[in-house]
């Protein structure tokens, strides 16, 4: 990983005590009880909105707050992040968590979550993959610019997803029941999505000097 992308997984690590999330979505009262009911009756659509939210907020730390673009704030970027984030994550992160409790279970013992944490990390390169494939599209890449970009930087975000996420899923399936799940990971998606789209925009402008 580059020295530059260091304090990036240094403030995504510091967000993964899931526990004290976890209690502190607990003591939300009225809007945790409004979030179960839109979750029992419509699990994915909750999602859908929850996690569009989460890469609106995303992108707009990253180019607000990381890139210092103010004015020149490239909002059909933000619409693209939106749309995959909704329109692909979502669901297939929503499948993902409910495939693995299928196949493993519900229980929330510590051996049981370490096979959950081994059976979602085999999403990840799916999900990123996904993501990089949705944008391009959306940007109106062509498909072999496409390959190529997910060749170039899929690795990269990996190693940086992984040192994040696993002990991020870790917690997850000790401390947060399967409903809760997606919302308490969103809480760290907000970090995780402005590094996804700084990394990048940083990457393309990088080969565009090359």
């Amino acid at each position: 990983i580059n020295a530059e992308y260091g304090d990036f997984v240094t403030l995504l690590s510091v967000t993964c005590d899931l526990s004290v999330w976890a209690a502190m979505a607990g003591r939300l009262g009225s809007f945790r009880k409004f979030y179960e009911r839109l979750l029992s009756k419509h699990q994915y659509a909750t999602n859908v909105v929850a996690t569009g939210s989460v890469f609106l907020a995303g992108d707009l730390i990253s180019q607000q707050l990381i890139e210092g673009k103010g004015k020149q704030h490239e909002i059909e970027r933000t619409g693209r992040s939106v749309a995959v984030g909704a329109g692909f994550i979502a669901p297939f992160v929503t499948f993902a968590y409910n495939t693995v409790d299928k196949v493993i279970g519900s229980s929330q013992t510590i051996v049981s979550s370490v096979k959950k944490v081994g059976l979602i990390a085999c999403f990840s390169p799916l999900t990123n993959t996904g993501y990089m494939l949705f944008n391009g599209l959306l940007k109106g890449q062509n498909f072999n610019d496409i390959i190529l970009k997910i060749r170039s930087d899929l690795v990269e975000i990996l190693i940086v997803g992984y040192s994040v996420w696993l002990p991020t899923h870790f917690s997850l399936f000790v401390f947060v029941p399967l409903q809760h799940r997606l919302l308490i990971s969103n809480i760290v998606g907000v970090i995780w999505t402005g590094y996804l789209t700084y990394a990048a925009n940083r990457a393309a402008k990088q080969r565009d000097v090359l």
